[in-house]
């Protein structure tokens, strides 16, 4: 996942802030029209980002109070969870993993490019740069 990414200007290069609103945009909508967020009005923002590749971001429906839950999007499939499974991204990130690791031992050789991003995010969440840099822990 890391071997090819765009050389950005950072977090604040007008063409990562463009990916980022994408990828959130997508992944609400998505979310919506899933039914994983029911309601019409949420609060949605990046909680941590490999450029261009992977968006980890909490959501906030409109009457869910001072909580949020999880979402992972980007080049990964739109993974959803609760809050109360992970306090920080990059044990949101952990928590993806081993889902996507289950659900691709669940689906046998159709599983197999997502048991590959599973060890990517996987040896990503092991790797502390990428998770200090942003100042997510």
């Amino acid at each position: 996942m890391t071997e090819d990414l765009p050389r950005t200007g950072g977090l604040n290069d007008p063409a990562l802030q463009a990916w980022i609103r994408r990828q959130m945009n997508n992944a609400v909508h998505e979310m919506m029209e899933r039914g994983l967020v029911e309601s019409l009005v949420v609060e949605a923002k990046p909680a941590w980002v490999l450029p261009c590749t992977l968006l980890i971001g909490k959501i906030r429906r409109q009457h869910q109070g001072s909580g949020f839950d999880w979402f992972i999007c980007g080049d990964a499939p739109l993974s959803y969870t609760l809050s109360t499974v992970a306090a920080t991204p990059r044990e949101a990130a952990r928590h993806f993993a081993l889902q996507w690791q289950l659900d691709a031992a669940r689906q046998g050789d159709a599983g197999n490019e997502l048991a590959r991003k599973a060890g990517a995010l996987y040896q990503l969440v092991e790797q502390d740069v990428f998770w200090q840099k942003q100042g997510s822990e």
